[in-house]
């Protein structure tokens, strides 16, 4: 049996779904099972997917070494430190980013295009986790002969300023998670305002 796959959080492994090709078809992505643990979550957890091109069911196991917060059935949390991810790489996260960029400014509800933005924030913040001090990445940032061959082939998308000048247009990553978890909260009161009828 192999080992469990390193995840920060179970939405790391979730993030990993997405992008990771099914063995039987070569495409995906991977769906979750209903079955599937919700966060928070630690230590050992086994993931049910469908691949949702070609219906394959795998078990995806991982190891997850902190809790996701749970703000809705996605949860947000995707890595409490600053390492970066041993299973999603730097192609794959910015892959994210662009894809839920999009899904953010094509939504129509506010808070859904909030919670949505902030995934795409927090992808971006985990590519940026895999630069040392040079501009460019080290091949090692890389964990797929389909990445690696993108990142050979236009090395300028990957530049580490091309990256920040990107994270800078968008909110400080704190102030939106603030808004989500706000957005998250059923109406009424305020907790200051619990005295008043």
């Amino acid at each position: 049996m192999n080992s469990p796959l390193p995840a920060q959080t179970l939405n790391e492994a979730r993030y990993y779904l997405k992008v990771t090709a099914c063995d039987a078809c070569g495409k995906g992505p991977w769906v979750l099972a209903d079955s599937s643990p919700r966060p928070p979550t630690t230590g050992d957890v086994c993931i049910h997917a469908t691949c949702q091109h070609c219906g394959r069911q795998h078990e995806f196991s991982f190891f997850c070494q902190a809790a996701s917060v749970d703000h809705g059935l996605e949860g947000e949390l995707i890595n409490p430190t600053d390492q970066p991810s041993r299973i999603v790489d730097l192609a794959q996260w910015l892959s994210l980013f662009y894809m839920l960029i999009e899904s953010a400014s094509a939504g129509d509800d506010r808070a859904e295009t909030r919670r949505v933005g902030y995934q795409a924030a927090q992808c971006l913040t985990e590519a940026l986790h895999f630069y040392g001090d040079n501009e460019l990445p080290d091949k090692s940032a890389f964990f797929t002969d389909h990445t690696r061959t993108i990142f050979r082939e236009h090395p300028e998308k990957f530049a580490r300023q091309h990256l920040r000048d990107m994270q800078t247009k968008l909110p400080a990553l704190g102030n939106m998670a603030n808004r989500v978890a706000e957005d998250g909260r059923p109406a009424g009161k305020r907790w200051w305002q619990f005295w008043k009828k």
